[in-house]
């Protein structure tokens, strides 16, 4: 038997954007020979795609289905219950229900089901099920952002970033991510942001710095930690101002999150407006290892200064 993957919702649409401009910077100053506080990169790392994993819906389907609310209406033909029911069973290791779940995905699609269409565009993409087809997943997927799904939108915005099922275009790329953004998808708001920033045009990058900073308001990681390096170094045409990379890194550090502990412990050695404040570093540096951030606890195994 063919081995089949089973595919994990969005997954494939979540990864990093490649080739990317304002790619994180590696660290938040220039430091000294020999001194290696900010490691080589602040950013964190996103672990590679799994495809193997199905969604935690399906996992979650420990009660027979024919139990479920959503059951009865999805016999009726109600386009909601049959995308419901479909994304379960297309995550199921049985092959029947494979073929149940796209039969299902694709009745909830006839009737415009605009989730129902994004996911058999994540089918098309890996081949689960159906033929895979990155045009035929392009061509879905465009059909569910036109129906205004947010997920959709982001996944075609991707789509066109990287050219897949389609010839590469950034224009429609930020436009579609736009689209994710003005419904509140925190990703597009940093995958429109961190390429608006990189363009020359004022008028863009003020666009860019608006959306890169909804997205560090909404605790998007990446974002804060991007933005705070270029703030802390000067750099992808950003001013440098120690002062604004700390006010952007604190509120997430303070919030618990290890890597931006990590950055802050690396802004206070080696800024150069906290001079008076070097003790703060070893502070943050202790709290991150604490948290098991693999940097700082390489730092406080070697014992670097």
């Amino acid at each position: 038997m063919k081995k089949r993957q089973a595919v994990c919702g969005a997954a494939f649409f979540l990864a990093n954007l490649t080739a990317s401009p304002a790619q994180t910077d590696p660290g938040l100053s220039t430091k000294p020979a020999g001194v290696t506080l900010s490691g080589e990169r602040i950013g964190p790392e996103k672990p590679p795609v799994d495809l193997s994993r199905p969604e935690p819906e399906a996992t979650q389907a420990a009660v027979p289905l024919e139990g479920a609310e959503f059951f009865e209406a999805a016999l009726r033909g109600e386009a909601w219950a049959q995308t419901k029911l479909g994304k379960i069973y297309v995550a199921a290791p049985d092959d029947a229900q494979l073929e149940r779940g796209v039969t299902l995905l694709g009745e909830a699609a006839a009737q415009h089901d605009a989730e129902a269409i994004y996911f058999l565009a994540t089918l098309s993409a890996v081949g689960h099920g159906v033929e895979q087809s990155d045009l035929n997943a392009f061509e879905q997927m465009k059909r569910a952002a036109e129906l205004g799904f947010a997920e959709a939108q982001f996944a075609l915005g991707t789509m066109y970033f990287k050219g897949s099922g389609t010839n590469q275009d950034e224009a429609a790329a930020i436009q579609s991510f736009l689209q994710a953004a003005k419904q509140g998808h925190i990703e597009a708001m940093f995958a429109s942001g961190r390429i608006l920033l990189a363009k020359p045009n004022p008028e863009q990058r003020g666009e860019g710095l608006a959306l890169m900073g909804r997205a560090i308001a909404s605790g998007h990681i990446e974002a804060t930690l991007m933005l705070a390096t270029a703030y802390g170094r000067g750099s992808i045409g950003m001013p440098k101002d120690e002062a604004q990379a700390e006010a952007i890194l604190k509120p997430a550090a303070e919030r618990g999150d290890a890597d931006c502990q990590m950055a802050l412990a690396s802004l206070y050695k080696f800024g150069d407006s906290f001079a008076e404040r070097r003790a703060l570093a070893d502070d943050w540096l202790q709290r991150a290892a604490e948290q098991g951030q693999p940097r700082a606890l390489e730092i406080l195994a070697s014992g670097e200064p």
